[in-house]
């Protein structure tokens, strides 16, 4: 099996992170240059094995206000997350809560580790059902060959993972798991921290993010390059990949899908999402409002808990 496959299907190891990313109120001034008020290096946290680990923290929202740092926490799966990862989770940022945005079969075969402390919960966004018929069989398919590369190619062709994308937020489990992520963030007291994830912390835990950033009012420019701050920790696996879809001769569509599956996350993929909900519910505020029953007490409270 290709070397690329086998980083992508194990929890990868931290890219190093150079570039930067804007931020409301981060603007360089015609006389010199500086660096924006957050940037990818600013955001990374040192977390032993996990990979695409960083933190909102310095992020500008509502009111002026900004993310406080080190309470809101983003990252691959906790699978190979080492002692002393755990112990930097528990001790430096005192950990209340792991949410876990995977599927069953997902953490059985990489289960979390676990962090003295801080509770697991469950929010599965969605199963396989998402797929259409012909997709799901084409996958199961796939599968019999037991060569993952095979299960990438078919969801490739298949339009896979921009299919999901635009579901994953209106699906009546995408909402309760939402929804359910809220709730418990509106548990967390002063000095706590969360971390949320998927299996590489770029899809379903980057939705996760892109709400919890419009709840807290910052603009759509900030979340979007946060959301795209996964393709600099990335970067090499995304080099890998693109490689292998030329090989493969996947087209320019397919190998988006083969490389986003594997690495990437692409601007187009989370306007998607977005455009969905904002056919169905007008607003990503009203979203969180009808969707995802949020009040305005609530937006305000956690606003005083995570902003500063």
């Amino acid at each position: 099996m290709n070397n690329i496959i086998k980083q992508a299907i194990t929890v990868l190891s931290a890219a190093s992170v150079t570039l930067t990313a804007a931020c409301s109120g981060g603007v360089a001034t015609e006389k010199e240059e500086q660096p924006p008020t957050v940037s990818l290096e600013t955001q990374a946290i040192e977390l032993d094995g996990v990979s695409n680990a960083r933190q909102l923290g310095g992020y500008i929202c509502a009111d002026g206000r900004k993310v406080k740092d080190g309470v809101l926490l983003r990252s691959a799966a906790l699978s190979t997350l080492t002692d002393e990862g755990a112990k930097t989770l528990s001790e430096k940022y005192n950990l209340k809560y792991v949410f876990d945005f995977r599927m069953d079969s997902e953490r059985e075969a990489q289960p979390d580790k676990e962090v003295e402390g801080a509770e697991n919960v469950w929010l599965p966004v969605f199963t396989s059902s998402l797929y259409d018929g012909e997709t799901l069989a084409a996958i199961m398919e796939a599968r019999k060959t037991n060569d993952p590369e095979q299960t990438y190619i078919t969801l490739a062709k298949h339009k896979g993972l921009s299919t999901i994308y635009s579901k994953m937020l209106l699906t009546d489990e995408g909402k309760k798991s939402y929804s359910e992520f809220f709730d418990k963030l509106l548990t967390v007291g002063d000095g706590e921290a969360v971390l949320w994830h998927c299996t590489q912390g770029k899809d379903r835990a980057g939705m996760a993010t892109v709400l919890l950033l419009y709840a807290l009012g910052a603009d759509e420019e900030t979340i979007m390059q946060d959301y795209l701050l996964t393709n600099d920790s990335y970067k090499d696996l995304i080099a890998e990949s693109e490689a292998r879809a030329a090989e493969l001769n996947l087209n320019e569509e397919e190998t988006k899908e083969f490389v986003g599956t594997a690495a990437a996350v692409y601007e187009d993929f989370l306007n998607t999402a977005l455009d969905s909900v904002k056919a169905e519910y007008g607003t990503v505020e009203n979203y969180l409002a009808d969707g995802l029953g949020l009040t305005d007490n609530d937006i305000n409270a956690l606003r005083d808990t995570f902003l500063e």
